[in-house]
Formats: C-alpha cells, structure tokens, sequence
C-alpha cells in the first residue's frame, strides 16, 4: 500500500470504517478492558486489519499504537504492541509494563494466536462481508473504486490499487 493511501486512511479513521469482523473485535475488547484481563491478544494472518485496529484504537484515543519491540510509556490509558511476538515468555514478559506505566492493559496485536491459555484472543478473518464493507468504505470516504477481484485479505486488495 502506497504511504499516501495509508495517510488519507489513517487521517480519516473512525468508527464508520470498521468491517463487520472488526467491530466483533471491538466490541470484544471494550468487554474486556482492563483488569483482571491485563493482557489481551487480537491474531490474524497478514493483511486482517490488525494495524488497522492499532490505529483504530489511537483513533478512539483508547490505546496508544506502538511497533514491537517500542515499549516505551502510553500517553494512553492502554497500549497497543503491533508486530508482537506470540511465545509464552514474552507475552508474560509484557505483562508487568502494567503495573510499571500504571496503564490498564496491553493489547498485543501479532499474526499467531499467542501461546498462553489464560489470556483472552480475538481472531481477525477477512470474509466476504468484510470485502464488501471495505470496499464500500474506500469509496464513501476517499472515492476510490476498488475492483471487484477474488482478493485474500485488505492489503492484497490494495496492492491491486498501486
């Protein structure tokens, strides 16, 4: 995706944006803010809308959006880690950064479900729905015309747009 399309999407994010399987996940995080679920997890291959929801939640002024590994404090009271890496010891790794920034959770966004039972994960998918939605969304928004084509997920259907 060109960083000019990425621009003109991210300055004009808000709810009205959400695909049908994204506003699940939404409405899966807000039921589980905070404590005691410290640490939450929302999985899905490339392309799913992950970064999406990170901007999203910054967005809503819900999360601030970093990349794994930039740890550094939220200005928010939650924070976001993109590319997260999903294997047990450092999902318990992250886990004290509540305490420490004194924020009310971590929302770790990566491409594997992570390997830890006892925290709460939310799968992104693309369906055909989602397709629709998105590409009804590039144009009410931007006036793009997205082509109709048997697209795998968002960014491959944006790739079709450089």
């Amino acid at each position: 995706m060109s960083d000019i399309l990425e621009a003109r999407i991210r300055d004009g994010l808000d709810i009205k944006w959400l695909t049908p399987s994204q506003q699940t996940v939404w409405e899966a995080i807000q039921r589980f803010d905070g404590l005691p679920h410290r640490v939450i997890n929302i999985y899905g291959p490339e392309g799913t809308g992950k970064t999406f929801m990170g901007w999203f939640l910054e967005r809503m002024n819900h999360s601030t959006y970093r990349i794994w590994p930039d740890m550094q404090k939220p200005l928010l009271p939650r924070l976001t880690l993109d590319d997260a890496l999903s294997d047990r010891a450092t999902t318990r790794d992250v886990r004290p950064l509540v305490d420490r920034y004194g924020i009310q959770q971590i929302i770790l966004l990566s491409r594997t479900q992570v390997d830890e039972r006892a925290m709460p994960t939310f799968e992104l998918r693309v369906t055909e729905d989602d397709l629709e939605s998105f590409r009804a969304n590039l144009y009410r928004h931007l006036q793009i015309i997205l082509p109709e084509d048997d697209h795998r997920n968002y960014k491959a259907a944006l790739e079709t747009l450089s």
